[in-house]
């Protein structure tokens, strides 16, 4: 492949150069109070949480490869917004840390393999799960604060994630046209599967797998 288009650049870029962040860094770490921090630490939250931002990518990406529509990521912001209440109504997810990475390396690695399946019929019900594993994780750094931070919250969270999906499924299409969405794809899957795995071992997971 002489060159990898501005589409697939941009998103490489941006996934390997940024690190992680903590989940409330626009508020400087504390719990957000009242709706407009809420609101401000919704929208935020995905998009300086590398692993969920490569996640929500490929949402888009796997949309595009499926040949599906504006509806297909939205399965998987409610599947979050449906996790997060989840979690406010005590329902914990155990280990939660490692969801979102590990899901981000599975997806990524589905990309990757590049297997023709486009009919996009199973991918709402993989986005629908996957999102709400994504919402019991992340919402755990929510938990605790009033309703109308919470409600808040999940707006901006529900606001950001289907811009950043819907962004890539469009730069998608545009930018890799024709047989290059999929062999671009398949690279972007890569990259993703690498950050997945890269979080993995930063959460701590590698001790349990047979790495010498």
């Amino acid at each position: 492949m002489r060159k990898i288009s501005l589409g697939l650049g941009l998103p490489m870029a941006f996934l390997l150069l940024t690190t992680q962040a903590h989940a409330h860094h626009a508020l400087g770490g504390k719990l957000p109070i009242g709706f407009g921090e809420g609101l401000l630490s919704g929208l935020a939250h995905p998009v300086i949480e590398v692993d969920h931002l490569a996640f929500v990518l490929a949402v888009g990406v796997l949309t595009a490869v499926a040949q599906g529509g504006f509806w297909l990521p939205v399965w998987f912001v409610g599947g979050t917004v449906f996790g997060c209440l989840l979690n406010a109504g005590s329902l914990q997810l155990q280990p939660a840390e490692w969801m979102v990475p590990l899901s981000a390396l599975l997806i990524g690695g589905y990309l990757a393999w590049g297997r023709d399946d486009a009919d996009g019929r199973w991918h709402k019900w993989l986005f629908l799960v996957a999102g709400a594993l994504h919402g019991l994780a992340y919402s755990q750094a929510i938990i605790g604060s009033e309703n109308n931070s919470l409600q808040g919250y999940l707006l901006g969270f529900a606001i950001i994630q289907t811009m950043v999906a819907w962004t890539a499924m469009l730069a998608a299409y545009w930018f890799w046209r024709g047989d290059r969405l999929y062999a671009n794809a398949r690279v972007f899957g890569g990259v993703l599967a690498g950050v997945g795995l890269t979080a993995l071992y930063q959460a701590g997971v590698a001790s349990l797998l047979p790495i010498v």
